[in-house]
């Protein structure tokens, strides 16, 4: 019996910071960041918005759209790292919303029996959650539940990750016979405990990272070599393929699903591993005659940094070829529509990049049912995980339901000071109230409601 992803729903702030406004005052060429890393816009939160109020939003949408009665929903397990509190979970904020909002339809118990439960990997938590999820469904075909990913990327002001930022949230409905994608119980991983990314405890409430981002990148390039090896083997466990016929996994995939810390991510991190599968599958000589590539060789230069300079421009001439290219356009472009105009979602991002895929394929008419999607997850710390699903007959009926970049159409454009106030917490009030969206409305002062959080519409 399959089971999966059945529906999708995404909510954006409605402010979003035009790129080339940073770039003209941080004094940077703005074709570096539109044509290098692919960044247009970046999604604000406002005032009164948070990773909670974002959950709800996705979590309605997702409820409306399916008709569904909130006491069939078994669990609503959401992943993020940017938690309200140290111990009580965001995602029962966003459940008390959705609880004010069905009260009078269902009875305002319709959560009651609803399981609850953060979980926190960097931005890998959300699939972690699909993944205890996925086997929670499995265990009984009439379980149904949630999984959303909900964060904000903040960065200090003037820090190199400052143009990556964004926000937004993913929710997905879990069940069995889903109409969307039905995800193979395989999951290739690979972990270690390194300080590429993080969020150490400080004297005062800091909701910036300590970061190092070429390091980071990385960590991101090594924990996917080897969770794509660890899915191999998985995989040929599972008899998916044989041990003695190598397969690439990008022919395997029709589209590749990656965290995309910005937009380009996934196709400046693939490149080694492309090498890699052409150099397999014994077409790299062919290639390298083909397209002139020159590989150094690390034994005949003398030192490591002289290596590195050279093998940068060796991988850059294979990115910049036709055939690297061709697969970037076929597998990988899709996806990065959608990032391009919110910037890094954190946990959210891998799922934005597959809403995004999809809906643009469905808008093209692509016949993808039967065909099968690989997915690369990053979370620093860190963590890589891999796994594939298959597309459901239904799906592009599912998918144009999705409205993505009509959503994105309809934000509102602030300048760069209004990001800045936004940033630095000087504004206090939101800079637009939707009297139809869930805003934080106060914040506990004193004994027992000391630091609470309380929301309304």
């Amino acid at each position: 019996m399959a089971f999966g992803i059945d529906d999708m729903a995404f909510y954006a702030p409605q402010l979003y910071l035009d790129i080339q406004a940073l770039a003209e005052k941080r004094e940077i060429p703005y074709e570096k960041l539109s044509q290098g890393l692919g960044l247009h816009k970046m999604a604000i939160c406002d005032a009164h918005e948070d990773a909670a109020t974002m959950a709800a939003e996705a979590i309605a949408e997702l409820l409306d759209r399916n008709q569904l009665d909130p006491r069939s929903i078994g669990r609503i397990y959401l992943g993020t790292e940017s938690a309200l509190d140290m111990a009580k979970p965001t995602g029962t904020y966003a459940v008390e919303m959705l609880a004010q909002r069905y009260a009078n339809k269902y009875g305002k118990d319709c959560f009651r029996h609803c399981d609850v439960l953060d979980m926190t990997f960097a931005c890998i938590g959300a699939v972690d959650a699909l993944q205890n999820t996925l086997d929670w469904v499995a265990a009984d075909r009439n379980r149904i539940g949630i999984v959303v990913a909900s964060d904000i990327a903040k960065y200090e002001l003037q820090s190199t990750g400052e143009y990556t930022q964004g926000a937004g949230a993913v929710a997905m409905l879990v069940k069995h016979n889903p109409r969307l994608l039905a995800i193979r119980p395989i999951f290739g991983v690979a972990m270690e405990s390194v300080h590429d990314f993080y969020k150490p405890r400080r004297e005062r409430f800091c909701e910036t990272p300590v970061f190092d981002g070429q390091y980071s990148n990385q960590c991101y390039q090594n924990r996917m070599t080897e969770a794509l090896a660890d899915f191999r083997k998985r995989a040929v466990s599972a008899r998916l393929f044989r041990e003695d016929q190598y397969i690439g996994l990008s022919d395997r995939w029709v589209r590749m699903i990656f965290h995309l810390p910005y937009a380009f991510h996934a196709k400046r991190m693939f490149v080694e591993e492309f090498i890699n599968e052409r150099k397999n599958k014994g077409l790299w000589e062919k290639d390298c005659a083909k397209y002139h590539f020159q590989e150094p060789d690390q034994t005949a230069v003398s030192d490591s940094k002289t290596f590195g300079k050279a093998q940068a421009t060796f991988l850059k001439s294979v990115s910049e070829s036709a055939m690297y290219r061709r697969f970037v356009q076929d597998k990988l472009e899709r996806a990065q529509r959608a990032s391009q105009e919110t910037g890094n979602l954190y946990t959210a991002s891998i799922f934005l990049a597959l809403m995004s895929s999809l809906e643009c394929d469905a808008q093209e008419n692509t016949r993808l049912a039967g065909k099968r999607i690989g997915f690369v997850a990053y979370g620093s710390g860190s963590k890589s995980k891999v796994f594939e699903a298959v597309v459901q007959k239904d799906w592009a009926q599912v998918a144009t339901r999705f409205q993505i970049f009509e959503k994105l159409s309809r934000r509102r454009a602030i300048d760069y000071d209004q990001y800045e106030l936004l940033h630095t917490g000087a504004q206090t009030g939101p800079v637009f109230k939707d009297e139809h969206r869930w805003g934080l409305q106060r914040i506990g002062q004193e004994g027992v409601t000391l630091g609470a959080r309380y929301y309304g519409v």
